[in-house]
């Protein structure tokens, strides 16, 4: 497998004490700038009919402290969308990790835990988006949290011209819970963000 896309560099996300769903923007300093940090597939036919993955990694990056979670704090999406400026909505989510459970954390030093977010797809002809998801993440105590088998999917965008440029673009979000007491200054990175072929 071969980089086919890359989306630019992401500026992390300062993790909201309540309900709250935040799209990752471009980093100050990079071209786009303060907009929405997408992932443009490319056109021109190459992904019609073929195979590719779309990968999202980073950090969850807690500072020094001790808390106990609620509310299952955190929880990752990826959207899609076939317009050349699209919004993060529950209407083009293609992709939702379960969201991480609660845990208990106590550290005398600031901690990072990584995510994970994939999506196994194959263009159709007929303009569709065929294929399964998976994630995985950890808590700061060392234990898996988040794994998923492999879901089968069938997602909007159902319209794609796979001759377009770009046919399709992703996005990726954070969705943070209502009183999720994730210790302030949680912050969350998206280091990868990459299609493959």
């Amino acid at each position: 497998m071969y980089i086919v896309a890359q989306a630019p560099t992401a500026a992390p996300i300062t993790v909201s004490a309540g309900a709250a769903t935040s799209v990752f923007n471009v980093i100050a300093g990079e071209p786009g700038a303060g907009t929405q940090c997408n992932l443009n597939l490319p056109g021109s036919g190459r992904l019609s009919g073929q195979p590719f993955i779309v990968r999202a990694s980073g950090l969850i990056n807690l500072p020094a402290g001790t808390v106990t979670t609620s509310s299952t704090p955190l929880q990752f999406e990826l959207a899609a969308a076939n317009t050349a400026s699209f919004a993060v909505v529950t209407g083009n989510v293609v992709a939702s990790a379960t969201a991480i459970a609660v845990f208990s954390y106590t550290s005398a030093v600031p901690t990072s835990l990584p995510w994970y977010i994939e999506l196994q797809y194959v263009g159709g002809p007929t303009g569709t988006l065929l294929g399964k998801s998976n994630f995985l993440t950890s808590d700061p105590n060392g234990a898996v949290l988040g794994a998923q088998a492999p879901v089968a999917t069938i997602h909007s965008p159902s319209t794609i011209n796979w001759q377009s440029e770009p046919p399709v673009q992703f996005a990726a979000a954070i969705i943070s819970a209502a009183a999720n007491n994730l210790p302030v200054g949680t912050t969350v990175t998206l280091q990868e963000f990459i299609c493959e072929q």
